[in-house]
């Protein structure tokens, strides 16, 4: 799968499972943050009733866990055509 990236205003190619792919280090620092309690600086829940993270850690392990998430949907759906 390939997407099109207008960089400096001409498009280039781009591999879309690169471009979504988690590095390694993004794997280690998920696995880390999902290890600790979903807590906030005062030991209160870190999610607030309409369940948005409330600190920087939640926020980043959301962002991850998403990540993570769309990627292996698309190597799903990639597999699946083949």
């Amino acid at each position: 799968m390939r997407l099109i990236s207008r960089g400096a205003g001409r498009p280039t190619g781009l591999d879309a499972s690169s471009a979504i792919r988690p590095t390694p280090d993004e794997v280690a620092e998920f696995e880390r943050l999902d290890a600790t309690a979903p807590l906030d600086e005062t030991g209160c829940p870190a999610w607030s009733f309409e369940g948005e993270p409330l600190t920087a850690c939640e926020r980043r392990w959301l962002e991850l866990y998403r990540k993570l998430e769309n990627f292996e949907r698309l190597a799903k759906t990639c597999g699946r055509g083949r």
